[in-house]
């Protein structure tokens, strides 16, 4: 399996710009991507809900992902002052959310408070799009580069999330897991935003084809 080079890793510790198809894409160390001359920022996978779907299973998680992601989001949306939020897909974790009640037009309200959000639709969100008020989207576009959930093996210019990619480290602490973007030549990869989602090693099956000829930004 192939790994990648190690001159490619690079730790992401402030906001770093970078030309991706005409565009200048600004990587922020909290796994969110900005368009400064549009004023967006891009986000994927919040899987808000996540607690509330388990526990509703049986299976008890601390109740605080959804209040923590939101937090971390709005810091992100004051930071940079963006106008519109595109949420690229599991913006919401699970259909079982819609009986839930007050909680998907409380998150919507707290989403809209300072930027106008748009839902791309995911795999997990996707049954909830009569709930997401209208505003949401296969896809989103910037010039010629299409803002997905997930890759469609279209050639072209892709930005998306859906594979929550993560990279392993050597540290003097011993070996670490570490989310990261995935900057290629035609797709970028973005981590997971969501305070309790996991990873997928760049290493990978489902990564490994895009992270091969790319650079890895760790967060």
């Amino acid at each position: 399996m192939n790994k990648p080079i190690a001159h490619r890793i690079k730790p992401l510790l402030t906001p770093q710009g970078v030309a991706f198809h005409g565009q200048t894409v600004e990587l922020r160390p909290s796994g969110a991507l900005f368009f400064r001359e549009r004023a967006v920022l891009v986000v994927a996978d919040l899987h808000l809900g996540k607690a509330l779907h388990f526990s509703a299973a049986g299976q008890f998680l601390p109740p605080y992902e959804a209040e923590a992601t939101l937090e971390k989001l709005d810091a992100e949306t004051q930071a940079t002052g963006a106008k519109k939020i595109v949420l690229l897909g599991d913006a919401f974790h699970s259909a079982r959310l819609a009986a839930a009640p007050d909680f998907l037009p409380r998150m919507i309200e707290i989403l809209s408070r300072r930027a106008e959000p748009v839902f791309v639709l995911g795999n997990h969100d996707r049954p909830l799009a009569h709930a997401l008020n209208g505003h949401t989207r296969e896809e989103w576009r910037v010039e010629n580069i299409r803002l997905r959930h997930e890759p469609d093996g279209e050639a072209g210019a892709q930005i998306f999330g859906h594979l929550h990619p993560c990279a392993r480290v050597s540290t003097r602490a011993g070996k670490q897991r570490r989310s990261c973007f995935v900057v290629g030549p035609d797709h970028l990869v973005l981590p997971a935003f969501g305070a309790l989602t996991g990873g997928l090693c760049v290493t990978s099956a489902a990564l490994a084809p895009f992270a091969r000829e790319a650079d890895l930004y760790l967060i």
